[in-house]
């Protein structure tokens, strides 16, 4: 049953024209109406919202902070009859206000119960509602499928404007781990994860959008990717290396199963996805500098490098592991070793000036 014939059917049960209107007092929806509407029903129904000057008259008897059914008075000034307001709540939040005109006496106990059920009924879809809406809106950030797609989402969820924020992407893999294969049917459900904005799940990915930092849960038989922080502007980028960095896991079981794009070393410099200049490096000059550049050069033969560089071996392995820990790295990863061997020449690079 849809939001619509959820209000008819309340409205046929306890013989009272009923409405929904939201937080705001914006019109939602509303039954059929009988004889009794008010002018002030009918008013709200043409400009789809509730006038100011009712909603002071509503707030006045508690509306705005009820938790339970509130029995708002006529006021003959407004044009406005008794009703009946049952707020529709879910996890403590207020998600709108069901309206019940009681233009007689009071609703009884059994139709008053039945409308306390269709509060709670319609709290579900409204729920449901918001998250299927947030997850469109994501979606199309995301894709960047159209211009105002960040402006919608914020219009939606207005607190992300200044929150971090982290893509993660889901990918089925082979059990060794070199092979991407389609999402199943009934994929692992993401909206649970604390964080979470907003997702989609295609045939060959899901992704979701948290709120920083994101949860790195292991799923066996699946991948995961994240994204570095990002603010709302740069989530189409943070999608992509998300998605980067959950396919390689699927395909090199070199990577964790749960990679950040941080974790993905040389990879981030072969897929051609921009990263800063002098990320891997940071922290390093001068002698250190040279040093590990002269060890990956030699193929990590501390040896030969201490005779190029002219240093006791003693000296070569204090370098190179305070090169480790000014990192933060592991030299004896391939893959970090790599890494760094690549951004060593980007920087040597960076100095041609001949064309």
């Amino acid at each position: 049953m849809d939001l619509q014939s959820r209000l008819d059917d309340l409205a046929a049960r306890v013989g009272h024209g009923v409405s929904l209107d939201d937080p705001a007092g914006r019109l939602i929806a509303y039954s059929a109406q009988d004889a009794a509407v008010d002018p002030v029903r009918v008013a709200a129904i043409l400009a789809r919202q509730v006038a100011p000057e009712i909603r002071a008259w509503q707030d006045r008897h508690g509306v705005a902070t009820a938790t339970e059914p509130v029995r708002v008075p006529a006021n003959p000034a407004l044009g406005m009859s008794a009703r009946i307001c049952v707020p529709v709540r879910r996890d403590g939040r207020c998600l709108g206000y069901l309206w019940l005109l009681d233009p007689g006496s009071a609703l009884d106990e059994a139709a008053l119960a039945d409308a306390v059920k269709a509060a709670s009924d319609l709290a579900g879809m409204l729920a449901q509602a918001a998250r299927d809406d947030l997850d469109e809106c994501v979606g199309r950030l995301f894709a960047e499928q159209d211009a105002d797609a960040r402006d919608r989402l914020l219009a939606r969820a207005p607190s992300l404007a200044h929150a971090r924020l982290q893509v993660c992407v889901v990918v089925a893999c082979a059990p060794d781990r070199e092979a991407v294969r389609p999402m199943p049917a009934r994929p692992p459900s993401l909206r649970r994860r604390p964080g979470y904005v907003g997702g989609f799940v295609t045939a060959t990915h899901a992704a979701v959008l948290l709120r920083h930092p994101g949860e790195v849960g292991a799923l066996p038989g699946f991948t995961q990717g994240f994204s570095e922080p990002c603010q709302v502007e740069g989530v189409p980028e943070a999608y992509r290396q998300a998605l980067v960095a959950a396919e390689l896991a699927a395909l090199d079981p070199a990577l964790p199963a749960e990679v950040g794009w941080a974790g993905l070393g040389p990879y981030r410099t072969l897929v051609g996805l921009p990263r800063g200049d002098g990320e891997a490096l940071a922290g390093l000059e001068g002698t250190f500098l040279r040093t590990l550049e002269t060890y990956l050069d030699l193929g990590g033969n501390a040896q030969r490098t201490a005779a190029r560089l002219h240093l006791h071996r003693t000296t070569l392995y204090y370098r190179l592991g305070r090169v480790a820990a000014v990192l933060g790295v592991d030299l004896d990863d391939g893959l970090t070793r790599l890494d760094l061997h690549l951004a060593l020449k980007r920087r040597r690079l960076a100095r041609r000036t001949l064309g």
